[in-house]
């Protein structure tokens, strides 16, 4: 937790939204983790649980397109290999996806607008 309050800290999050299956009003385990380290911290930010609706498989595909015209630099930061996993992803849960669930929600929350989001998420609700 130390890492990302650092990281919190010194790129002035605003507002932090989590990928909460138990509950988006603010009883979920890991909201109520956030919510304890937003309360001992200077820097007040707003959490937005969020539960997806969409499976994983058509969220990550959502990936191809920024990454065919890069839109997304996302190389500069990891392997190269991202692409490959990407292409590569079946949705058969035999591969190790969770970074890229991680990646495909982080898009489409910043990229997409209010209705096209709730197709893949539940309402937000700011805490």
């Amino acid at each position: 937790m130390n890492m990302v309050k650092t990281v919190l800290e010194n790129f002035n999050v605003h507002t932090l939204y989590l990928e909460d299956r138990d509950n988006t009003k603010g009883a979920g385990g890991l909201t109520r983790e956030y919510m304890t380290l937003r309360s001992n911290m200077t820097q007040y930010f707003r959490i937005a649980p969020v539960k997806p609706k969409s499976n994983k498989f058509s969220r990550i595909t959502t990936l191809i397109t920024p990454f065919t015209y890069k839109k997304l630099y996302i190389a500069k930061y990891s392997s190269a290999s991202v692409f490959n996993d990407i292409y590569a992803y079946k949705g058969d849960n035999k591969t190790y996806d969770d970074a890229l669930g991680a990646i495909s929600a982080a898009y489409l929350m910043m990229s997409l607008g209010y209705r096209e989001r709730s197709v893949h998420f539940s309402n937000q609700r700011f805490l």
